[in-house]
């Protein structure tokens, strides 16, 4: 992975019961630190299946520098031990870095 392709993650989430509300206000604040704290996070969002039972944050990092940054800040370890008693089970991350060979990525306001 090359610093300059950018860090691409994908994170699933899966809440208890009962505990998608809780844990999407987790994530909101978060999302809020990462907003305010992180420039070099290029993008950062989450949404949750219909069903509920799954949270899914997609993340894009200018490089693995950028990433650690976002690891280790203090809002992400507060998160983590917030987060874990909410979850089912432990989430599943997914890294790549660049784009698919002769794919653009598209993103507007």
């Amino acid at each position: 992975m090359t610093e300059e392709a950018g860090v691409n993650i994908v994170a699933v989430m899966y809440p208890k019961a009962g505990k998608l509300e809780e844990l999407s206000t987790h994530l909101s604040d978060l999302s809020k630190q990462v907003q305010a704290n992180e420039p070099d996070t290029l993008l950062y969002y989450a949404f949750a299946n219909r069903d509920g039972n799954e949270i899914t944050v997609v993340e894009r990092y200018r490089d693995q520098t950028a990433l650690q940054t976002h690891l280790l800040s203090p809002y992400f370890r507060d998160f983590g031990s917030r987060a874990s008693p909410l979850m089912e089970k432990p989430y599943e991350v997914k890294v790549g870095s660049g784009f698919l060979p002769g794919s653009v990525g598209v993103l507007r306001g």
